[in-house]
């Protein structure tokens, strides 16, 4: 009786297990109860149902059957379930080893394999290689038992073998109905692989196939050219390609396939300029994925990764980590290891983006721990760069020298590869090389990476990024003139193109533009604008480096009101991250204020607050200013100002002033006067601390 539950290998009713072991019930049941005394079998669900105590048992068990008793248990098994109609999936593991070669089991054997797919594509593959010999050339199931072999290894990554399996099948398969199915599956293979010519080549062939035929293949095939136009940074080509594929998929009522198209036309409409449309086919395929079931699902895993691709890019973070997080669970249930790596590579961006760099490191370890198949050049140069930024924002021991090996890394695997994800790399890498002390040589890799003073190899929704990075490699090298042209130019793209989280760049590109020609006020109006936006987006590295650069301004102009509230935030943000590099800024900034933080004397009655509103409003900034500055209401300025007006005895602006003037303390001799640290200063700030 337990030689029989082990070769079941599943929770059982007592009559079936009686029939597999050849028993009478009743006496199947008097063995059961033993069994059971000994704690070798226990309750299952549904009751009556039992169960092998642990699976270790069941297979110590039945690794010890004599082949001869093994194959006669299965046998009995098969019959049973047969006798009991059950569905074809729970009959094929005991076909499978009981008398694979009998061919009336081969229906069998291609039914469970249809039927469990993408559940468990591992042992539809298993029972698929043991029906292939039993069938002939011509004879019925051998073409769709090559393609479903063909898709489960596939899914499994198992690359070199779906891939010959594949190439033999498009020569055999001209002119069925399937080749097309085998045309979009090899396309999908050529992509992961890096080979994005031979992707495009093979789509196009499998429509042509069609001949227009209105097939729910046609929905794949389109897809798979929206990606090979969006490689190719042909983003209207890629949002024609996903309308027509949502169509498809739309009519033949395949709601994952659906969302898929709408999530990459969403990025085609965003990258030409069309932020609303982007914004609304995104909704609609967040709508469908979350409706649909995990096994609708599980037909197409790649709908989440493209749906959280977009999420991130329109800053929705949260959503994207929720849709990534459900896919990457899915994945392990079920053995689709193809699609893990590229989920857990956007999972960790978003999370890096939102600041969670302990998750986002994690993320990115299970990669590592759990590579298997295929992992594409996109993937592996992506998820090098995500790892470089993260290491170098923890800045533990031993960090910056990981990171910086990882970024090279990244940049070999990209090569002299033109596509989108390759450039996006590149630019990186030289927002790495500013953080790390060369602004220099940062600028001339960007300029080459985005193909010049224009950027023509940027979308405008990436550009506002890059002009940040730009103005501040410029600013730190001494070149004003460009830094106000990289902010003019971040500015035209945001106009272009209002994207949320993009404008924030730009509000910073401008900040370091006044900053450069000692326009103190208005960058710090700047920075609180970049800030606010930075925060709307949940990119909380991006909101603390603000505030950041909001102290460091204020306090190279030698002003301290307001500084502590800042690094007071930043302090927080830098904690949330996890980040030792912000918090160490922080601390740095921190002892700064404590140096020019003199007190007067002359001024004894006023509060720290009403303080850092006299001084503000004697500097010509308006109520309204002063409130965004210090993020208070108009109405509390207002109530602050006339008690400093009634404390000091002075009646408007020009009289608080000249009060104030007269009773500031001057600052020590030494203090850094200019808003910008010179080019060639040799001492105090490093570049690679200006750069930060």
């Amino acid at each position: 009786m337990l030689q029989a539950a082990a070769v079941l290998g599943e929770p059982f009713h007592p009559e079936l297990l009686a029939a597999v072991a050849g028993q009478e019930t009743a006496a199947g049941a008097r063995v059961l109860d033993t069994l059971s005394r000994l704690d070798l079998v226990r309750p299952a669900e549904p009751a009556p149902h039992l169960a092998v105590r642990h699976r270790a048992v069941s297979e110590v068990v039945y690794e010890r059957l004599e082949p001869s008793r093994r194959t006669d248990l299965h046998r009995r098994a098969d019959a049973a379930l047969a006798q009991q109609a059950v569905p074809v999936s729970r009959r094929a593991r005991h076909v499978a080893a009981a008398d694979p070669d009998c061919p009336e089991h081969v229906t069998v054997l291609v039914a469970a394999a249809r039927s469990i797919l993408y559940s468990s594509p591992t042992v539809a593959a298993g029972y698929l290689k043991a029906a292939l010999p039993l069938l002939r050339e011509g004879q019925d199931h051998r073409h769709e038992a090559q393609v479903l072999l063909a898709r489960a290894q596939l899914l499994t990554g198992d690359a070199s073998e779906g891939r010959e399996l594949l190439d033999a099948l498009r020569s055999a398969m001209s002119g069925r109905p399937d080749e097309a199915t085998a045309l979009a599956d090899s396309s999908r293979l050529e992509r992961r692989l890096g080979r994005y010519t031979e992707a495009g080549a093979l789509a196009r062939t499998g429509l042509a196939v069609l001949a227009d035929k209105d097939v729910v293949i046609a929905a794949a095939l389109h897809t798979e050219l929206a990606d090979h136009a969006y490689d190719l940074q042909q983003y209207e080509a890629s949002r024609e390609h996903a309308d027509t594929a949502a169509a498809i998929a739309h009519r033949h009522l395949d709601q994952v396939g659906e969302a898929r198209a709408l999530a990459q036309a969403a990025l085609g409409y965003l990258f030409t300029g069309d932020l609303s449309t982007a914004q609304a086919r995104v909704a609609a395929a967040a709508e469908l994925i979350d409706s649909s079931s995990d096994t609708a699902l599980l037909t197409n895993l790649e709908a989440s990764v493209q749906l959280a691709l977009s999420e991130g890019m329109l800053g929705r973070l949260l959503d994207a980590d929720r849709h990534l997080t459900r896919a990457s669970a899915l994945s392990r249930r079920t053995g689709q290891t193809y699609v893990e790596p590229q989920i857990l590579t956007v999972l960790a961006n978003a999370r890096l983006r939102s600041g969670n760099l302990d998750g986002a490191l994690a993320t990115l370890e299970r990669i590592i721990l759990r590579r298997e198949g295929v992992v594409s050049p996109s993937e592996e140069a992506v998820g090098a760069m995500v790892r470089a930024e993260i290491l170098f924002w923890r800045d533990g021991p031993g960090d910056l020298e990981e990171a910086q090996a990882s970024a090279t890394r990244a940049l070999a695997v990209c090569g002299d590869t033109p596509t989108a994800w390759a450039v996006t790399v590149r630019c990186f890498h030289a927002e790495l090389v500013l953080r790390t002390g060369d602004p220099a040589r940062a600028r001339w890799l960007l300029l080459e990476a985005a193909g010049g003073a224009e950027l023509p190899h940027l979308t405008a929704w990436r550009k506002p990024r890059w002009c940040d990075t730009l103005a501040q490699a410029s600013l730190a090298s001494g070149d004003r003139a460009a830094v106000a042209r990289w902010a003019e130019l971040a500015e035209r793209s945001v106009e272009q193109l209002p994207s949320p989280g993009r404008k924030g760049f730009s509000l910073r590109a401008r900040m370091r533009a006044h900053a450069a020609h000692g326009e103190i006020e208005a960058a710090l109006q700047k920075a609180v604008e970049a800030f606010s936006d930075f925060s709307l987006s949940g990119e909380r590295i991006e909101a603390c480096a603000t505030l950041l650069a909001a102290a460091e301004l204020s306090l190279n102009a030698g002003r301290t009101h307001g500084v502590a509230d800042w690094l007071d935030g930043a302090a927080v943000l830098a904690d949330q991250c996890r980040s030792a590099r912000l918090l160490g800024d922080v601390s740095r900034r921190r002892s700064r204020l404590a140096d020019l933080s003199a007190t007067t004397d002359a001024l004894p009655s006023l509060t720290a607050r009403e303080g850092e509103i006299a001084e503000l409003a004697s500097t010509g900034m308006t109520n309204a200013g002063i409130a965004t500055t210090l993020f208070l209401s108009v109405r509390t300025v207002e109530t602050h100002l006339r008690q400093v007006y009634r404390k000091l005895g002075v009646s408007n602006r020009a009289a608080l002033t000249r009060r104030m003037l007269d009773n500031t303390v001057p600052r020590t001799a030494g203090t850094d006067r200019d808003v910008v640290p010179p080019p060639t200063a040799a001492g105090g700030d490093s570049r690679a601390t200006r750069a930060t």
